[in-house]
């Protein structure tokens, strides 16, 4: 401890790793936090109106925290920074937090140094020309301007102080108070008179054998999968140690997440949170939570991620060797029992959701009309596949053959972008119009929509997207959204509250007995159907990034964006709070 102060003392380069211990530092580019933050004080956006995590729960918003930059600890969290933000877990309930992120204030400055706060439950971290306090515990946020870059961060320990933070910016030692008061100091702390909190370093230096095993202790290797799955070895990039109990180590990876690892008995608990990579292409309702594909924007890992309607709950599946899923964009996602059928930019992929994680996939070379695929319809026996030249069906009978499987094709040269069955009849919203296709035993026959379907001439037009609840079917176009009434004589109509030109390129739709959702490139409109009341929520004002998909279950609406996943809490009458 006295020799890392001491070196302290001196103005040493400390970007970059530090050896045995001391100061925790995270140095990240601009672009690398470019995910987490709109800047400045306070909360920041719509997200962070009101403290408490019963105002949080109703609005969130997360990201990927696979790819760790640097960890602290303090009496009772970890805290694990990322490009996405900073995760919080509690430690002593063994539950995750809200994390810190661009809807607090997390903002775009490079963060140079960061450490928990060993006196309260509290992370401090510095950033050219300031120093922030997060509190998870109220989500107060405090910004203190100093003069410099931070560097380093210790604390006062016992005496007259109140273990106030000491900060080193540009060589220059600061008291930094717990309410924000500056006080220049005239030379560097004595040693004695320090809490330095632990890194990577303290780690290793205390247990030798993580240094060169703790490769292999958390490989990404889980029991089931398949032979053609890579185990992948994950870079340890951070860790922290507590100091009252030394075998609790907590170490962070470039692309797993964190880990919490018992040294002793050479054993790690993964700990994961937030989707497998932040950017999400398309969601898909689960019994308690939501599935959600990736769109292919990490160069670290892509694939499935499900979520559990109280985020306590992460798994992942990645791509295989054959079915590599990294830069594959997912466009849309339909779950039947226990398969995903997931339509991406090179084909189609069915995902199996048990302990398997099965992969197949089918594309061009397989006979699929395009590789693009907009939309998928999933059946017990197989899936209806829209692309960008035409609708074909794709039987589930296909595994080792890769052009099995491929049945019927319709629609030739014509974009399908959206498919839905009512009942036993596949509706698909085309470049061409509305479409409706009757399936049979052997075959399907398609049959454009008669007159009868046609009477609103937006129904001509481009068919965006589709959503249909028991009474009502919704089809989005350029300019409208038509609702066809399901029952009895078909009648036409068109909402008033719900105008794609609101909510931009990329409409989808999502419908129940209480609420209708539109979402787009720059916004979402909730429109409550008991009061014919919209809401309409702003990109980037509301929404920090364009909306992709919706799904709506009973007690959540769930948006996938680039940035991550988007979930609020539905009210007594459907809308958002």
């Amino acid at each position: 401890m006295r020799d890392t102060l001491g070196r302290l003392h001196h103005r040493t380069r400390l970007l970059g790793a530090v050896r045995s211990g001391a100061v925790l530092l995270l140095t990240l580019s601009m672009g690398a936090l470019e995910a987490c933050g709109a800047g400045g004080a306070g909360y920041g956006g719509a997200y962070g109106a009101g403290g408490g995590f019963g105002r949080r729960d109703e609005r969130q918003f997360i990201g990927s925290f696979a790819d760790v930059r640097a960890m602290g600890i303090s009496r009772r969290y970890v805290f694990s920074g990322t490009p996405s933000g900073i995760a919080i877990y509690d430690r002593l309930l063994s539950a995750w937090l809200p994390p810190f992120t661009r809807d607090l204030g997390f903002g775009d400055d490079r963060i140079t140094a960061l450490a928990g706060d060993p006196v309260e439950d509290a992370l401090w971290y510095g950033v050219p020309g300031a120093v922030v306090i997060y509190r998870p515990a109220t989500e107060q946020v405090q910004r203190t301007i100093i003069s410099g870059v931070p560097d380093a961060i210790v604390f006062e320990r016992g005496g007259t102080g109140t273990g106030d933070a000491l900060v080193r910016a540009s060589g220059a030692w600061t008291r930094v108070s717990r309410v924000g008061i500056t006080t220049p100091l005239m030379g560097p702390p004595a040693p004695s008179s320090v809490v330095v909190p632990a890194t990577i370093g303290d780690v290793y230096e205390r247990f030798p054998g993580l240094r060169a095993g703790a490769g292999l202790l958390l490989r990404d290797g889980e029991s089931g999968q398949r032979a053609d799955r890579a185990l992948r070895d994950f870079a340890v990039t951070a860790g922290t140690i507590l100091p009252e109990r030394a075998s609790e180590v907590w170490l962070g990876t470039n692309g797993d997440g964190m880990y919490r690892v018992d040294p002793t008995f050479q054993q790690a608990t993964a700990l994961r949170f937030g989707p497998i990579e932040s950017g999400i292409g398309a969601l898909a309702l689960a019994a308690d939570g939501v599935w959600a594909a990736s769109l292919g924007t990490s160069a670290l890992r892509g694939g499935l991620s499900f979520a559990r309607d109280d985020l306590q709950r992460w798994r992942w599946i990645d791509g295989t060797i054959s079915v590599p899923m990294i830069g594959v964009r997912a466009n849309a996602m339909s779950i039947r029992a226990e398969r995903a059928w997931i339509a991406t930019d090179r084909g189609v992929v069915r995902a199996r959701l048990d302990a398997s994680s099965e992969l197949f996939a089918w594309t061009a070379l397989s006979g699929l009309p395009d590789d693009r695929v907009f939309a998928v319809a999933a059946r017990d026996d197989g899936a209806w596949v829209g692309t960008a030249r035409g609708l074909v069906w794709v039987s589930d009978s296909a595994r080792n053959t890769r052009t099995r499987g491929i049945g019927t094709r319709l629609l030739d040269n014509v974009p399908v972008y959206a498919l839905r069955f009512m009942g036993d009849t596949l509706w698909a919203g085309t470049a061409s119009g509305l479409v409706t296709v009757f399936p049979t035993s052997d075959v399907a026959e398609g049959m454009r929509v008669g007159d009868t379907m046609t009477r609103d001439p937006a129904l001509r037009g481009a068919v965006r997207a589709l959503a249909w609840n028991d009474t009502v079917m919704l089809a989005a176009t350029d300019d409208a959204v038509v609702a066809i009434s399901t029952r009895g004589t078909r009648r036409f109509s068109r909402m008033a509250g719900l105008d794609p030109r609101q909510t931009g390129a990329g409409a989808r739709l999502a419908v129940d007995d209480r609420t209708i959702v539109l979402t787009g490139a720059d916004g979402v409109v909730v429109y409550t159907r008991a009061t014919s009341a919209p809401r309409l929520l702003r990109v980037p004002l509301d929404i920090p990034a364009p909306v992709l998909d919706v799904a709506m279950s009973r007690d959540w609406i769930w948006l996938a964006t680039p940035l991550g996943i988007a979930r609020f809490r539905r009210s007594s009458d459907g809308g958002v709070p």
